[in-house]
């Protein structure tokens, strides 16, 4: 009924403005016809007609029943957003005060015909208003902004198509001033297959009172991919902010153990794209910090990290951090920018002091491998499909690096990022003695990746890895060129193509280690533990097909002996099964003619021998024993017919499939 009163008032008003129109044009006809025209009586009409249109277009909106413009209002919008949008419960505008009020109910924004499912957003009721006099001159003030229970959708596809333009692109929202924001009982949920998150939860926003003043506050708080998620920004109130001055906020946001906080201001308040911030971050796992950032970083052992964060418009910069992760340190700065097709790390990183174990979490944390497999090379699947979100070129140096294995001392590599191809190259590795360099590549851009391996051992002395008292001394050269495909370390090994190839071209070995390889009784029963002979030089080269490693030359030429081997390595299900021959250049009495056998696994071989020569041997002793009691004897006599290994041909041969052989001058007895 109310609406009929207003309908009748409104035809009413418009009857009586036509009267006035028709009664101001015979006057104007009058006016021109019987009347001299001045300059002066020609403004005056002009004026006078300016007046009579502003007037009836003001009381046009007085009586305007706002209803019927729901239409033109969410043609406008729609042209605005990109998206449908409709107007279906009232709208309402008041116009004639300082501060006009505008509010709107059953407003609702469409999805594109490609995002399957409900609306964009559905927002039952929504106001704002805003200053009358600085809008004339185009400036928005709004001294109000409320929205009730607003359901909010984002979707993003994995092509980057999304459902909702948030505007601003990369440079940062810039919102007009806003003295009071309300949002109550908001409900929003995000699913973005690029960063694999999907976030459910309730937001609300309001002025809050307390000992210390009214100050605003932002609440966040549902699951993120399942895990708890909550977020919290408090600042002053906004009704006292200066547009000239930084607007102070502080952040608190938990997703599941990954927790950030923020200290800092917004240069220009309601300009998001410029801001710094003191900011920490902890977690179980830096590669969690994907969902959050949309950067893409490594498996980690549990991180501390604090810095100064900073944004200018599509600028992001991690200043100064400093931290750690595991056992190791961790400090350096990191520029991210986002205004390109992909988000681009640039910057430099380092540790005083790595713990070597801390790089097999790169890989998978100890938990992580414990479930998914029992072996050495972690079968942990790495997200190599995250490798094609974003661009990087960072520089990672360690000064000293802690291992209770290797006897390392500093690490240096540069890693590229560039569509899809992530290059460790440099990839160096110092020992106290000698150095490990080379080359990893993983190209990502198939659903199984291809990791590339060329990595070179070079003026590395052997006793560093074998302990007190070690078998063989001398400098360890070999390269090893790998290719395999899969999206974890074990499934690339299982995979592996390629040579390997490792030479000592001099040194020392233990005389009777030497002897036991070939069961010469005698002699390695009564040679000292001690004792030492010459390593004329050692070849191992391997041939890698579809993982396994097949010998095609094994040496190892000591002056009394030559060991000669063959066999594999699997690196599928990591074993080995290799047979070892030990042949006296030298005549042997006590000898047994059986090879010794290494199988088994990797991290713990069996030790054995071939007892097949062992009982010819002693069923020849005993018929000659029967025959002829001292001919017993010769069954276990080696007359030491083996030749010298060609110990210049070897390492040369093995120099021309890359191993980084060096001449060394040799000593001959």
């Amino acid at each position: 009924m109310a609406v009929a009163h207003a309908h009748d008032a409104q035809g009413s008003v418009w009857k009586r403005l036509g009267n006035g129109l028709r009664q101001a044009g015979k006057w104007t006809y009058g006016f021109f016809i019987g009347t001299e025209l001045t300059a002066a009586r020609m403004a005056a009409w002009s004026l006078g007609l300016l007046v009579a249109l502003i007037a009836a277009a003001l009381l046009w909106l007085y009586f305007l029943d706002w209803n019927t413009m729901r239409g033109p209002v969410g043609r406008w919008a729609s042209m605005k957003l990109g998206r449908p949008v409709k107007i279906e419960g009232n709208l309402k505008v008041d116009l004639f005060r300082l501060e006009p009020h505008v509010s709107a109910s059953g407003v609702t924004v469409a999805n594109p015909d490609w995002a399957k499912g409900s609306q964009a957003a559905e927002i039952p009721h929504m106001a704002f208003s805003f200053r009358l006099f600085p809008a004339i001159f185009g400036d928005a003030i709004l001294p109000l902004v409320r929205f009730d229970r607003p359901n909010i959708r984002v979707v993003r596809l994995a092509d980057g198509r999304t459902n909702w333009d948030f505007g601003g692109g990369n440079t940062g929202w810039n919102l007009p001033p806003i003295h009071r924001l309300l949002v109550r009982e908001g409900h929003i949920k995000i699913n973005d297959r690029i960063r694999d998150l999907v976030f459910v939860g309730t937001v609300s926003s309001e002025e809050t009172s307390g000992a210390r003043g009214s100050a605003f506050q932002l609440t966040g708080d549902g699951t993120l991919n399942k895990n708890k998620f909550t977020a919290e920004i408090h600042g002053g109130p906004l009704i006292h902010v200066d547009e000239t001055k930084p607007y102070h906020f502080t952040a608190d946001v938990k997703a599941g153990p990954t927790h950030a906080t923020a200290d800092g201001a917004i240069v220009h308040p309601f300009h998001l794209g410029q801001f710094y911030a003191a900011m920490s971050l902890s977690g179980p796992n830096m590669s969690e910090l994907y969902p959050l950032t949309g950067l893409v970083m490594p498996h980690t052992a549990p991180y501390r990290m604090r810095g100064t964060l900073t944004r200018d418009g599509p600028v992001y910069q991690f200043k100064e951090f400093a931290g750690t992760v595991g056992d190791s340190d961790l400090h350096g700065s990191l520029t991210i920018e986002t205004a390109g097709e992909r988000p681009m790390l640039r910057g430099k990183v380092a540790s005083r002091v790595l713990d070597f174990k801390d790089i097999g979490n790169l890989f998978g944390t100890k938990s992580e491998r414990a479930v998914a497999s029992d072996k050495l090379l972690p079968d942990v699947p790495l997200h190599v499909d995250r490798l094609n979100q974003m661009d990087a070129s960072v520089d990672y140096d360690a000064a000293d690096i802690r291992s209770r294995d290797f006897p390392l001392r500093g690490v240096h590599t540069h890693i590229e990022l560039q569509n899809a191809v992530l290059t460790l190259q440099p990839l160096a590795f110092q020992f106290a003695y000698g150095r490990l360099s080379g080359m990893l590549k993983i190209d990502a851009h198939k659903t199984v990746a291809v990791t590339t391996v060329d990595a070179r051992i070079t003026d590395v002395k052997v006793e560093q890895f074998l302990g007190a008292n070690p078998a063989a001394t001398g400098v360890l050269e070999a390269r090893a060129r790998l290719t395999g495909s899969g999206n974890s370390a074990h499934q690339v090994a299982s995979t592996a193509n390629g040579p390997v190839t490792l030479v000592v071209p001099h040194g020392q070995f233990n005389a009777k280690v030497a002897e036991w390889t070939g069961i010469n009784l005698l002699n390695a029963l009564f040679i000292s533990d001690k004792e030492q002979t010459n390593l004329r030089c050692a070849v191992a080269q391997f041939d890698t097909h579809n993982g396994v490693m097949q010998t095609q030359n094994f040496v190892f030429d000591t002056e009394p002996v030559r060991i000669n081997g063959r066999g594999v390595l699997n690196l599928q299900d990591e074993t080995l099964n290799m047979t070892i021959v030990g042949e006296p250049k030298e005549f042997r009495i006590g000898r047994l003619h059986a090879p010794i056998t290494v199988t088994g696994n990797w991290a713990h071989p069996d030790v054995g021998i071939k007892p097949g020569g062992i009982v010819v041997q002693g069923v020849v002793a005993g018929v000659l024993g029967f025959l002829f009691p001292p001919a017993a004897v010769l069954p276990f006599v080696d007359p030491g017919l083996a030749k010298d290994a060609n110990c210049s041909g070897l390492p040369t041969k093995a120099s021309t499939q890359g191993a980084p052989v060096r001449r060394h001058h040799h000593r001959h007895h």
